[in-house]
């Protein structure tokens, strides 16, 4: 399969600290995780390797001045990141989240799921999206996220944690056909399917450039050609961490994208919709970005055909 630079999932720590800070959670809540975090991190941003991973969003959004105000900014950018899977644990292990979702973001979404049509949620890797997908039942309606699990991944997801079924089906966008049919079926049932918009996984040629940040990316424009075809409505929405436990919906206005043909120039202005939602909500929480490879780098080192010319990074 022709990737562009896939980085999703790979886990940092191992399979040990990751059981640690599980114990840390059972005996002693989410405060004594969040604690062992700042020593954890702090070591972990002295490592090069670890500090070139979020470089270039660090220096396009606070473009800083000298070498520690860099790496002031690295270390809030990953203690954020480490609250955030914290959460998402104790969310398993505790059974504890305090979901804030307003009123008119849930009518918002009831209305447009009893339309019939289904619903394509869009987010990012932003945020406490992972938790976020396991507070939706509120909706009341069957949910799909489509997911790639990395096989070098130490984490475990709130459902393992639980030792229950979750409360939603992944869709695994490394099979046949990325998934699109399995999304398809499933909006044409009215359901619900939630996907991460900000990431090209297979081939770069489905993706169409936007700019964010200064700079030109690459994010894929299926979802609105999914949409145009079915006729179901997408919702851009984030999923702020607001404190100890808690998260938040930000929610934008539903987008109805109207069928442009197979070409994908046409939904270039859908994916820029997406793309400067995602620069809102990175201006408001600037800590809460978690795609740590170049971004701009991956868009400029790929030529038109989507071949590759750089070396694959993870995190």
């Amino acid at each position: 399969m022709n990737t562009l630079e896939e980085t999703t999932g790979r886990s940092l720590a191992s399979r040990f600290k990751h059981r640690f800070i599980y114990a840390l959670i059972a005996l002693g809540g989410r405060q004594a995780a969040y604690g062992f975090l700042y020593p954890l991190v702090g070591i972990y941003c002295l490592y090069r390797s670890v500090r070139e991973k979020s470089r270039a969003y660090i220096e396009r959004r606070f473009s800083p001045k000298t070498k520690s105000e860099f790496w002031k900014h690295t270390f809030r950018l990953n203690v954020m990141f480490g609250k955030t899977l914290v959460d998402r644990a104790a969310l398993g292990i505790l059974g504890k989240s305090v979901f804030m979702t307003d009123e008119p973001a849930r009518r918002t979404c009831e209305k447009l799921i009893k339309q019939g049509k289904g619903v394509l949620m869009l987010t990012a890797h932003v945020g406490c999206w992972q938790s976020a997908v396991n507070c939706m039942e509120f909706l009341h309606t069957p949910m799909h996220v489509l997911y790639y699990r990395n096989p070098r991944d130490n984490d475990k997801t709130v459902a393992e944690h639980r030792g229950k079924q979750a409360p939603f089906t992944f869709i695994n966008p490394a099979g046949p056909l990325g998934g699109v049919p399995e999304m398809m079926s499933a909006l044409q049932r009215g359901e619900i399917v939630c996907a991460m918009a900000d990431r090209v996984f297979g081939d770069p040629k489905n993706s169409v450039e936007v700019q964010f940040l200064g700079g030109t990316v690459r994010v894929p424009y299926s979802f609105y050609r999914l949409a145009a075809v079915t006729g179901a409505p997408v919702v851009v929405a984030f999923f702020p961490w607001e404190g100890r436990g808690k998260l938040s919906a930000w929610v934008c206005p539903p987008i109805y994208v109207e069928d442009q043909g197979a070409g994908k120039a046409g939904y270039q202005p859908y994916a820029q919709q997406f793309i400067d939602a995602l620069t809102q909500f990175c201006i408001k929480y600037p800590y809460q970005f978690f795609n740590y490879f170049d971004w701009w780098k991956q868009h400029a080192t790929t030529d038109d055909r989507g071949s590759k010319t750089t070396n694959r990074r993870e995190h």
